[in-house]
């Protein structure tokens, strides 16, 4: 078992915690690899190399922080969005969203200001294809 992976009976009663007492809200969202791929490359983790292949750089000191949103234009169906930002540990070990807008860290050696400065969008990825919309009705963990 890998160092943050749980077992799936854990994983079933989260599950269905979750989706018993919020029937309303989504039971899961489908992440495109392609957009995690982006948000990775957006935080500097993967770096293309000259020769096309990618490598992996401050992976222990970069996370990945998800924001519980709802778009309120979306008038059927579910609304709620899960935002993903990329992060780095500050010198003060908080791990600070690499985002427009950002503050400033204060910190002196400048990883997120450069991080955030790097930005070439807004920093954050809309990770939106819901379930029940999009669901595995054959999973272990969905609910009905």
């Amino acid at each position: 078992m890998s160092k943050n992976e749980v077992t799936l009976e854990h994983a079933k009663t989260w599950a269905k915690k979750w989706q018993t007492e919020n029937p309303k809200h989504c039971k899961a969202f489908l992440m495109p690899t392609v957009d995690l791929i982006e948000a990775f490359i957006e935080m500097n983790v993967l770096v293309k190399q000259e020769d096309g292949n990618y490598s992996l750089q401050d992976v222990d000191s970069s996370s990945v922080r998800a924001y519980m949103a709802i778009d309120e234009k979306i008038e059927e169906g579910y609304g709620e969005k899960l935002l993903l930002v990329g992060t780095k540990v500050d010198c003060k070990g908080i791990h600070r969203d690499i985002i427009e807008d950002e503050k400033p860290s204060g910190c002196d050696d400048g990883i997120v200001e450069t991080a955030v400065n790097a930005l070439t969008g807004s920093g954050v990825f809309d990770f939106t294809s819901p379930c029940p919309s999009d669901c595995d009705i054959n999973s272990p963990l969905f609910n009905p």
